[in-house]
């Protein structure tokens, strides 16, 4: 069903090419769509699997903006409703729920004649505003040389033999918040009681963390040995792993929390059916593996595990008894409580 500024945009003698994908020769063909990433390595992991395959698909660049973190994305989104230049967003599941509720997201429609790789995804990851593409678990990483003691679960971040060496993420990250209810059940409470959480980030600033902004600097406090635990998840620290760092993963003994990441629709896209096209780009099984060999992401189509090499299928798969004890954070409970938890995370980290 055509939108009006699509029917205005024919009446006004628009034309579109050919190779504009199905569906999409009711709207004009622009040079390029814009799409919002975490940029760093996984912007170039982007750039050089996942946009040369959709200009191919469609004949339009894709220009990625990497200027912002996850929470700004959504509030450049929401300040540019009225006339928006961004056609798709790369989100993390945990900020989803707040960018629902900003309404900066298209409904994604699941009869789209765009959607063929998109409809063979994973059903327990779809949701209705956001393709999810990837995935992992978050436990402890550590290094196997300077470690005596490894780490068995959450709550041994706080012992004193890691005082100073501990890399965690900055609230302004994508999972900034995950210390509060990371510190909730490490002192044996459930991941909502925000108190307990609170008081175990007290204590864990007394331990002097490494606070960085992103997840490259995580994976890179180690390898400079600046760091020797820390959060990440099992597939990063196999890239970790893969620059000859003496690290091991651990899933921890109070249970890993998932982690899912993917691509979803600016409101008000100019360009509906080609940002549609994009985000079934993400979920080619054929492109998929380029997380894997760079990341060591699992995909979500069900197909992807098939391309895998042997040593890759290991490194994506994980136990039964893991995903039985996964920790489900409650992602919409946490968004409501993102802007209260921002402000009390800055107090206790700046010592107020």
């Amino acid at each position: 069903m055509l939108r009006r500024r699509d029917i205005l945009a024919i009446a006004g003698g628009t034309v579109a090419a050919s190779s504009l994908p199905t569906g999409a020769r009711a709207q004009s063909k622009p040079e390029s769509i814009v799409v919002m990433t975490w940029g760093g390595q996984w912007g170039d992991v982007i750039k050089q699997n996942i946009d040369p395959a959709f200009e191919k698909r469609t004949g339009v660049k894709v220009v990625q903006d990497r200027s912002s973190s996850p929470v700004e994305r959504i509030t450049k989104l929401k300040i540019a409703l009225a006339d928006q230049k961004v056609d798709c967003v790369q989100l993390h599941d945990g900020l989803v729920p707040l960018a629902i509720k900003q309404g900066v997201l298209e409904k994604l429609n699941r009869e789209s004649p765009q959607f063929g790789h998109l409809r063979n995804m994973i059903p327990s990851f779809w949701n209705d505003y956001w393709c999810p593409q990837i995935y992992s678990v978050l436990g402890i990483c550590y290094n196997t040389k300077l470690v005596k003691n490894p780490p068995k679960s959450f709550a041994d971040l706080w012992k004193p033999e890691f005082k100073g060496r501990i890399v965690l993420p900055e609230v302004s990250h994508s999972i900034g918040t995950y210390i509060v209810p990371i510190g909730a059940i490490a002192a044996g409470k459930g991941p909502k009681d925000e108190a307990a959480g609170f008081e175990m980030l007290k204590r864990m600033t007394d331990q002097r963390p490494i606070w960085v902004k992103d997840t490259d600097s995580i994976m890179n406090a180690f390898r400079t040995e600046e760091a020797t635990v820390g959060l990440l998840y099992k597939s990063q620290t196999y890239t970790v792993k893969g620059w000859n760092t003496p690290v091991d993963w651990v899933y921890p003994g109070e249970g890993g929390i998932p982690y899912v990441s993917g691509t979803a629709i600016a409101k008000n896209t100019k360009h509906l059916a080609l940002a549609e096209a994009y985000l079934d780009t993400t979920m080619d099984p054929d492109i998929q593996p380029a997380f894997m060999k760079a990341y060591n992401y699992p995909g979500t189509n069900k197909d992807m595990l098939a391309r895998l090499s042997p040593e890759l299928k290991e490194r994506a798969e994980f136990t039964k008894e893991q995903l039985d004890r996964l920790v489900v954070l409650d992602h919409e409970y946490m968004s409501d409580r993102r802007g209260d938890w921002t402000q009390r995370w800055n107090r206790v980290v700046a010592g107020g």
